[in-house]
């Protein structure tokens, strides 16, 4: 079945919508990142562990993990609605 421009669009703006909302209850990574897997990542990234690696590990693991529960939750909330709209 084809999708209307303007169903891609909600589809879109609702994905955004929990996007937004999961990196709003998470706050700052530095809360929920251990600091020994920043610098894990940070070596792992740019060969050096300084400050601006550190934040940058912090950025990717936060972007990461709130794209990965965003989409579980976009796919829970849409296997939802087809169910209920197919009853």
């Amino acid at each position: 079945m084809a999708q209307t421009p303007a169903r891609r669009v909600a589809k879109t703006i609702f994905f955004f919508i929990i996007m937004f909302a999961v990196a709003r209850m998470l706050g700052n990574p530095e809360i929920y990142i251990n600091n020994t897997l920043a610098s894990r990542l940070a070596l792992l990234i740019s060969g050096d562990v300084n400050a601006e690696s550190i934040y940058d590990a912090y950025f990717y693991i936060d972007v990461s993990s709130v794209l990965v529960i965003t989409t579980g939750i976009y796919i829970v909330v849409m296997k939802l609605i087809n169910k209920t709209r197919k009853k």
